[in-house]
């Protein structure tokens, strides 16, 4: 029973919910029914009676497979709460046809009904709904007082009326406004969490690089160092350099060097893995978290990051420009510490510049084979007019 009323989609969830509260609604309106029948209300038998209610459980049954099998929205209104308002007052209207008198007590629970549409209902489909029950209301005052004239007394049921008119309307507003409040909540809400994403962006990110930024970057490296101390694994810091980037931006204007910034972020984050990390250290200075990576992948995706960028064309934005970037490597493992791989990573960045830049070192002793550079088409980055 939970099963077939509990859904995982949330909205799913709530419509089965809101109509299962009408359903037990419809039970209460049936159990009076009942009662008033037994009181000798009617003025029909009691197989008459059964045909109603079978009908109006129809209705509401209808409703539940609809809802359950999520056929309901192909509807205008998805959670069919008009059609089952609707419907619960039909029955109303009938059982209070049927009464021979206190018609007016029974229309009371008409305002459960209305109540069950304060949450979903615009004021439009609230006018719609009030205006159904106060005319049904007077098409019976009228219908019996033309045809069935001993079974009601006219000027008692017109004082009804008028009163179970005037509480629609003010329900009808009431509902309205809690809708209207629902919607203003609904909306703050909305922007407040985009707010809130937004701000947690900016607290992590590097606003012109949209990499992450130097805080956040190394509280991954933390959780990576733990990472990698319980299982036994490693991982690589590539640090990486752009080369003569003063003189970019000397020569072609800050403008021209937030590109250049922009673009080999943009390289980075195509470069890398989703598990790994890139991130804007400060100025021209970036930095990559290799996660469960060895020194010689490393080194493949760092030549891959300085190949792309020294081929790399900027001549849209300014025909001579070319930029290139030195990248040292330090694992993990080799360092046992977080800051003694960071100032490996730089140490073995700095031996590449020394080295020609446009360089990847991951060792600092060439003679033992432990250099492991390439050199790009020069040994400087070339920026020539004309």
């Amino acid at each position: 029973m939970v099963k077939f009323f509990f859904r995982r989609e949330p909205k799913l969830a709530l419509r089965i919910f809101r109509h299962f509260a009408a359903l037990m609604s419809a039970v209460l309106f049936t159990v009076v029914s009942l009662f008033l029948f037994y009181n000798n209300l009617y003025s029909i038998e009691l197989d008459t009676l059964y045909n109603i209610i079978i009908v109006f459980w129809a209705g509401g049954i209808t409703s539940t497979i609809l809802l359950r099998n999520g056929l309901n929205t192909k509807y205008i209104d998805p959670s069919l709460t008009v059609a089952q308002i609707l419907w619960s007052t039909l029955f109303l209207l009938t059982i209070a046809y049927l009464l021979n008198e206190s018609r007016g007590l029974i229309l009371m629970m008409y305002f459960g009904i209305l109540s069950l549409g304060y949450f979903q209902l615009k004021f439009r489909d609230f006018l719609y709904i009030g205006m159904f029950s106060i005319l049904g209301y007077a098409f019976i005052m009228l219908y019996l007082y033309a045809y069935e004239p001993d079974r009601i007394e006219i000027k008692l049921e017109i004082i009804q009326w008028m009163i179970f008119s005037s509480t629609v309307t003010v329900m009808l507003y009431t509902g309205s406004a809690i809708h209207h409040l629902r919607e203003r909540t609904e909306k703050q809400y909305t922007d407040l969490q985009e707010a809130l994403e937004l701000n947690k962006k900016l607290a992590i990110t590097d606003e012109l690089t949209g990499l992450y930024n130097r805080r956040y970057f190394m509280e991954k490296m933390a959780q990576q160092k733990a990472l990698s101390e319980r299982d036994e694994s490693d991982f690589v810091l590539c640090f990486c350099d752009l080369d003569h980037f003063k003189q970019i931006n000397d020569t072609f204007g800050h403008h021209t060097g937030d590109v250049v910034l922009q673009k080999f972020s943009e390289i980075l984050k195509s470069s890398i893995r989703e598990v790994d990390y890139a991130a804007r250290f400060g100025g021209e200075e970036f930095v990559c978290l290799l996660v469960n990576t060895d020194i010689e992948k490393a080194i493949k995706v760092a030549e891959r990051i300085r190949e792309i960028l020294a081929d790399y064309n900027f001549s849209d934005i300014a025909p001579s420009l070319h930029a290139t970037v030195s990248i040292g490597l330090s694992n993990f493992k080799q360092s046992n510490t977080i800051q003694e791989t960071l100032m490996n990573a730089d140490n073995r960045m700095y031996q590449a510049k020394h080295l020609g830049r446009n360089k990847v070192v991951a060792s600092d002793d060439d003679n033992k084979s432990g250099l492991k550079e390439v050199s790009a088409k020069e040994t400087k980055i070339s920026i020539n007019k004309g």
